[in-house]
């Protein structure tokens, strides 16, 4: 990549009207730089490619066409969790395939998990009506308090 700029910038030297669009280039490079090739640094470690980045897309389509919320993936992905960027099996007989490979224990391992993984998360909205909504949620319980109890 770096030879590649090499020889952009060579070619920006000739033709002076090229001189910004080389800056522009190399200064964006130098900047991703640090963060592009540490796959590199690692024995075993998947090349980089778009194939990852296309996931993220098709979340936030999938997201964007089910909640309407622009913006939502992040939340997301935090709130339930990576596994919404895995590739689901493409109908339901498969899913039902899938999931009878999986111990049943560990099922219910996991869904604990993820309860209490968006339990963390319950309070959390951006809706001004929800927020009134639990604030006369959480001042009833307080009124509801005994005054000696703790």
């Amino acid at each position: 990549m770096f030879a590649y700029l090499k020889e952009i910038e060579s070619l920006s030297n000739q033709q002076p009207g090229l001189q910004p669009f080389f800056q522009t280039i190399q200064k964006t490079t130098l900047n991703y730089a640090p963060g592009l090739f540490h796959c590199y640094d690692f024995p075993g470690l998947p090349r980089t490619n778009n194939a990852r980045e296309s996931d993220f897309r098709d979340l936030n389509r999938r997201l964007l066409r089910t909640t309407g919320q622009k913006g939502l993936t992040r939340r997301i992905i935090q709130r339930s969790g990576a596994w919404e960027l895995l590739h689901r099996p493409a109908t339901l007989q498969n899913t039902i395939l899938a999931f009878n490979h999986v111990a049943p224990q560990d099922f219910v391992e996991e869904r604990q998990r993820i309860r209490q993984h968006r339990d963390r998360f319950r309070m959390h909205t951006r809706s001004q009506k929800q927020s009134h909504l639990q604030l006369t949620k959480l001042e009833l319980r307080w009124a509801k308090l005994l005054p000696n109890s703790s």
